[in-house]
Order: C-alpha cells, then structure tokens, then sequence
C-alpha cells in the first residue's frame, strides 16, 4: 500500500523517531499549535518496525502498535512527554474518596467520535467490560482488575462490571475490590482506551486491523493494509483543538539498516536510532547533527524461565550466568556506549532505585565455581529472540556464556511469533528492554514479576515475599514507604534470586529531519500529540 507515498514528491526525507519492545505508553498533553506557511499540506513520514499486532491496546503491549494507536484512541487522563499526568477525556483527575476505594470521574461533554458520534460514560463502561470479557483475551487486565467484579468476568461468573457504574452521559464512578494507589495512574495509558461501542461492536473481531478502529484521537485513520504503512489524517472536530499536521503516515521498516537509508535518503522524516547504529550514524555527516539521544526509564536484560524443566531453577546457575556477563564491554560493543552497567532493575530515576548498589559483578571463575558446584558445567540452553539490538545483546552473551562452559542456542523469530511464544511461557532464554509506562516501580515489577503476571511473560518469577513487597506498595500512600518496598523487592529479585539479568540502562535516540518541530519522547512511545513541520524550511517539499 505505497499508494499514498509515491503520490507525493518529496525532496528530502522528513523527520520523528518510532521505537519498539514492551511494555507500553507514554503519553502526551492535549492540544498542539500549527504553524503554516504557504499552502504546503503538513505530512510527516515516520519509519518503524511493523508491531503486527493490530490497534487494539487492549490485545498489544507493543510499543509500535501504541505509537499509531495513541494518534486515533484515547485513554480517560494522559501521560505526557515529561512523564506529567494530565487531563484527556476527563475534565479533572480524579481522587479517590477516603474509602480508598470510589473513584469518581467526569467526561468533558460533547467529545466527538471519528464516526460523528458522541463518546458517553456508556462507551466507557462498554470498554471495560470488553477488556474483562474472557473472548477479548485483553493482556493487561492486571492493571485493572481490581475493580470490583473484573475477577469474576475474567472467569466467566458475571457479564457485566459491578465497580463501573454509569450515572449520566458524562458522570461515571470506579469502586474497586481493595485500595490500589496507582490506579489513577493507569487511567493515562493506552491499556485503558476509550472505544465508541457501537464501532467496535460493528467491526467485531476485526476492531484493530486495516481501518477498523474508531477513537477520539487527534488523527483518524484514513488507509491501513497492516503491512506496510498506515496512515491516519487531521479530525477537525478533536476536542481539544486543531491538530497540527494534516497526516502521519507510518512507514514499516522490519530491517534497521533500511529505515536509516530511508531516512538519510529523504523517504521518512523520522524514526528511531537504533543503538546497534548510533556508532555508524553519529560519524556520518548527513545525519550526526540530527540525533537526539534521551534518557529512559526502562533496562534491557535477559529474561530467565524459571518453571519446572526449563534448567535454571537452581539460584546458582543463574548467579553464574550473571557473572559471567561483562556488562560495561557489551554496552560500548553493541550499544554504542549508549546505555549504564545495571546495579538492579529500576533506573535511577525510578523511586525505590538502590543508588548505593554497585554494578553487577564480571567474575567468570567464580562463575564456572558456581556452576561446578550445581552440577552444571554442561549446560545447554536455547534463546529465541526478535532482529534487532536485543539478537545482537544475546550473540554477545552467548560469547560469554560459552568461556564458562555454558552453550546457548541463539535463534531469531518473527516479531508476531515471538509475542505469541513470550506470552505462552515457552521461552527458556530471551532478551528484551521492559521500559515502564511511568516512573512508578509497580508499573515496572508488579508488571512482570508479580507471580500472577509473571507466567505470561516466559518469566514464572514465584516468591511469596517478592509479591507481598509489591503489593504492599500497591497501596501505600507515603512515597518514601513505597519507595523502600521497590528498594527491598528489587533486592530480592535480581541481587538475590538473580530471577533475572538486567544488562543495563539503556538510553535510546532518535532522528528527525530540522523541519520536524516538537520532536520528543517521554519513555519509548512516540507520540505524535505535539509534533508539528515548519513548512517555510526549504528542505521540505509536501503537498501543496
């Protein structure tokens, strides 16, 4: 579906950055100001990997489906590009009454739908009770499910949502089952989209792919063949103001090489550096000057299978493997220097990060001791492992692994294949970044590592004290006290059960063409909220 590209004649690529890895979305304010000059159409081109996971944030944790999807659907509240939460669909954050429990929420009035239609406090309690219904197969429904009843729809005792009740077309109130602090907070990312029901219920299982998805959002879709590029258009009647440019199109590149040429060459006007080419690109003097390189709060590691069978049940084993991984090598080898050796799995700027915790011990001996001593100085083990940054971390560990005795597979699969695998458990090795939807350490570890959660995500993490921690943080209301649970949790996970191998801390850049205006991620998501192109730069040519 070129069609829309080669329409156009473009003189010079153009510029944003697109992203890719779990875990979610970052979102930003309201409202943008354009800018035009002359009669040029603003239309900014934006490479990335294709998700192939649809527009359903309610079926993806892909940060690629989120990029597209936040453009068209919208969340009651939104996280912004400098991780503030802030108003969208609601006309004030809500707090809690003193129960800790009732949530009251109001609706700005009169938002419109891309179908023309009004979006009521039914089409909130619809979306919901679509995410709990067990057909749905929504993945993040831990994030909510502690509003009263979303447990028994999930296993299919109960139809309808008890703790969402709806007083009026703009008037909708929360209870959940027990306090929960961060649920607010949750309220501003894409897991909690608002859809218009009667969209969704026409489009039926199709709601997400081609152009069968209906938001609120700045932008609808106007073309979408889910395999090469989507491409959403202007909504004139966005609720809060006119949207900047007239289109995004989202170009797919599954191969990194090609995007980058494709951006030097002018066919896209932004995308993600990867960092396994911020080396490359940062010595090439047609695209140096336009790197932007930012700090996240995410870590990329290895993830360990710890269910029965899989070989790394024994602590020892996977204190070993950890040793034997020379972390400050693998970041200026592979990362481009990009990135900080881990100490634990919260990023510094994540409250309950240890700042007094040193990096994680290179001591290959003391490795090959420890595995001499569990019985396993033949261990083979198998990685399966999307292209990319997170193959070339695991070609490096597997180097590392091999000088202390330790044989690792490394096969590579398509994207959509190894989302289905991850989450079905079967992954004995893997690699990825886990890059949290806000600064908040439940966002980041009762997300994975809560037992409950942690068996969708080839993890099965299981220790009574490391959920109590997390819990217990869930609804504290004194951030220093939750600050300390994360702090001991963290602890527990990686410096003492070595659960899992954080790497490092990585930081990501991006590329953007100097007409692009705006350009800027909050924690891997690019939102394209307040994009804008200055049209008089002369090295922009769109349509007129």
């Amino acid at each position: 579906m070129m069609s829309s590209l080669t329409r156009r004649n473009f003189l010079k690529g153009s510029a944003v950055a697109a992203t890719g890895a779990v875990a979610a979305s970052t979102l930003a304010a309201c409202g943008s100001s354009s800018s035009d000059s002359g009669d040029k159409k603003k239309i900014l081109r934006f490479g990335q990997s294709n998700a192939k996971q649809g527009l359903d944030m309610q079926k993806s944790t892909n940060s690629g489906s989120s990029s597209i999807a936040d453009s068209i659907v919208e969340a009651p509240l939104r996280w912004t590009e400098d991780n503030e939460l802030v108003t969208c669909l609601l006309t004030e954050i809500p707090s809690f009454e003193d129960d800790g429990v009732t949530l009251h929420c109001t609706l700005k009035q009169g938002i419109k739908c891309h179908d023309g239609s009004t979006l009521t406090a039914n089409d909130v309690k619809y979306t919901f009770e679509r995410m709990f219904t067990p057909s749905t197969g929504a993945k993040s429904t831990y994030m909510y499910d502690k509003i009263k009843g979303a447990k028994e729809m999930l296993a299919g005792e109960a139809t309808e949502l008890e703790g969402l009740t709806v007083e009026d077309d703009t008037h909708f109130t929360f209870v959940l089952t027990d306090p929960m602090v961060t649920f607010v907070n949750n309220l501003g990312i894409n897991y909690a989209d608002i859809f218009p029901k009667d969209a969704c219920e026409k489009a039926g299982t199709s709601w997400g792919s081609g152009t069968n998805i209906v938001g609120t959002g700045k932008y609808k879709v106007k073309e979408n063949d889910d395999t090469t590029e989507t491409v959403v258009e202007k909504f004139s009647d966005y609720h809060d103001g006119e949207p900047a440019l007239d289109e995004i199109h989202y170009v797919f590149y599954d191969d990194l090489n090609t995007k980058m040429m494709a951006f030097k060459n002018g066919d896209i006007d932004y995308c993600d550096l990867d960092a396994s080419l911020l080396a490359q690109y940062q010595n090439d003097p047609d695209v140096k000057d336009l790197i932007t390189q930012y700090e996240t709060l995410g870590v990329q590691f290895v993830n360990l299978n710890l269910s029965d069978g899989m070989g790394l049940t024994d602590v020892r084993v996977r204190q070993a493997l950890s040793l034997a991984i020379n972390r400050q090598e693998l970041i200026d080898s592979i990362a481009g220097g990009a990135g900080t050796a881990a100490s634990g799995w919260l990023a510094p700027a994540t409250p309950g990060n240890d700042p007094n915790a040193p990096a994680f011990e290179y001591n290959p001996d003391k490795a090959r001791q420890l595995l001499s001593e569990a019985g396993a100085t033949n261990l083979s083990l198998v990685a399966k492992v999307r292209n990319g940054i997170n193959q070339k971390q695991l070609v490096a560990v597997q180097d590392y692994w091999n000088k202390v005795g330790v044989t690792l597979d490394v096969q590579v699969e398509d994207n959509g294949v190894w989302a289905q695998d991850w989450a079905d458990g079967t992954l004995q090795i893997t690699a990825l970044g886990w890059f949290p939807l806000y600064a908040d350490a439940d966002n980041h570890m009762y997300t994975y590592f809560y037992s409950a959660n942690a068996k969708g995500k080839s993890s099965f993490y299981n220790n009574p004290e490391f959920d109590d921690l997390v819990s217990r943080a869930r609804v504290s209301q004194d951030k220093q006290e939750r600050a300390d649970l994360y702090k001991q949790a963290d602890n527990l996970l990686t410096r003492t059960d070595f659960a899992t191998l954080p790497l490092y801390w990585p930081k990501n850049q991006f590329v953007a063409k100097d007409y692009v205006k705006n350009a800027k991620v909050g924690n891997l998501v690019y939102h394209m909220f307040d994009v804008d192109i200055d049209t008089s730069k002369e090295d922009y040519s769109g349509e007129e």
